[in-house]
């Protein structure tokens, strides 16, 4: 069976990486037609540019990467149908399970390799791609997020700060309103116009507040007013600068370490729950393309290869599309953050899985 699995490994994987770089040979010529003018503008040597590209190739990759493995999947058993070479190998005996068995641990293999390879090197060369973008090219949108409003943090169980404004590099806010409550009834408050961190003392620095304690109507029991103080919170400046973070461009433990944060302030956490689990779910694609590729290659009209290739771009656009109607609805809490990324998974598990038994021996 080595010599069958060489052989049709060697189909498969020629195919393969003719494809995918075929597709990033495309992507990367419609971004440089797209993007030459803002090259040329901002005058940017030949020499940067190839970084840019160099740092946008992993990204390229990881798009590639699925529809690339359908296409040889599906092309790779076509032409060995259309040469009478499966026929030959069914004759001898040898059933298509085990014909697709090295196809099938390849996707696998691809499944642990995409997980891998979006974690350590897609997300890290996206970060130098934004630094390009922000520092060479000036574009707006990766510019940093100096600038935070409406903030609202969970200080502790019984405290919660409420911040209308605030500058992240300056460690500086306005109009700040800690609240203490006890039984869910509001026990004291301090309204301060100003906020800021105290690097000597290590300690945030209110500055002309009002005081109050309230009864149990909410009326005011004890006020008074200061201009300067020392206030003890467990909230630091490191964590206020975590809302100016990119959720979707963090690594799977820097993500899960921020949904703890923003859990601890207080704050909804379903759209980057929904992004976290969206990490572990996508890879899994690799092996599904793969699984629902060999029965479309084997139902097809004889010797009609084009049918297989747009059944291919169909299946990976229903694909997509699920996917993101599926994340909206997590969004909007429809479904759980597990499900609204899964559910494409477990479909396409079931109906691939489906076909491929019902492929004829």
């Amino acid at each position: 069976m080595k010599v069958l699995d060489k052989f049709v490994l060697k189909s498969f994987l020629q195919l393969f990486i003719l494809v995918i770089l075929t597709f990033i040979f495309i992507f990367i010529i419609v971004d440089l037609i797209e993007k030459i003018d803002i090259y040329i503008k901002n005058q940017l040597t030949v020499k940067m540019v190839l970084f840019y590209y160099t740092y946008q190739l992993p990204f390229f990759i990881s798009i590639a990467l699925p529809m690339s493995l359908l296409i040889a999947t599906v092309f790779s058993i076509s032409f060995m149908k259309k040469n009478n070479e499966l026929s030959a190998i069914k004759s001898a005996g040898i059933s298509m399970y085990r014909v697709s068995l090295p196809i099938l641990i390849l996707g696998l293999m691809f499944t642990i390799f995409s997980f891998l390879f979006e974690d350590h090197v897609v997300i890290p060369a996206n970060r130098k791609r934004i630094e390009i973008e922000r520092n060479e090219l000036k574009r707006s949108k990766y510019r940093k997020k100096n600038i935070l409003t409406d903030l609202s943090f969970q200080d502790s169980e019984n405290c919660n700060i409420f911040i209308k404004w605030y500058n992240v590099e300056a460690c500086y806010g306005k109009e700040i309103s800690i609240q203490y409550f006890e039984e869910n009834r509001l026990l004291k408050r301090i309204d301060s116009k100003l906020l800021h961190w105290d690097n000597e003392r290590q300690n945030w620095r209110i500055k002309n507040y009002v005081y109050r304690e309230l009864d149990s109507e909410g009326q005011p029991i004890v006020a008074k007013t200061g201009t300067d103080s020392l206030i003890k919170l467990s909230i630091k400046p490191a964590d206020v600068k975590y809302m100016t973070l990119d959720p979707e461009g963090m690594k799977i433990n820097e993500l899960r370490r921020f949904i703890k944060k923003i859990k601890s302030s207080g704050n909804d956490t379903t759209r980057w729950e929904v992004n976290l689990h969206y990490k572990y779910a996508f890879p899994l694609t690799c092996f599904l393309v793969i699984l629902i590729g060999i029965p479309i290659s084997v139902y097809r009209p004889r010797k009609d290869i084009a049918f297989g290739a747009g059944f291919s771009l169909l299946a990976i656009f229903i694909y997509y599309g699920l996917v993101k109607f599926g994340q909206s609805l997590g969004y909007h809490k429809v479904l759980s953050p597990f499900l609204s990324v899964w559910i494409a998974n477990l479909i396409y598990l079931f109906a691939g899985g489906y076909m491929f038994y019902k492929i004829r021996q």
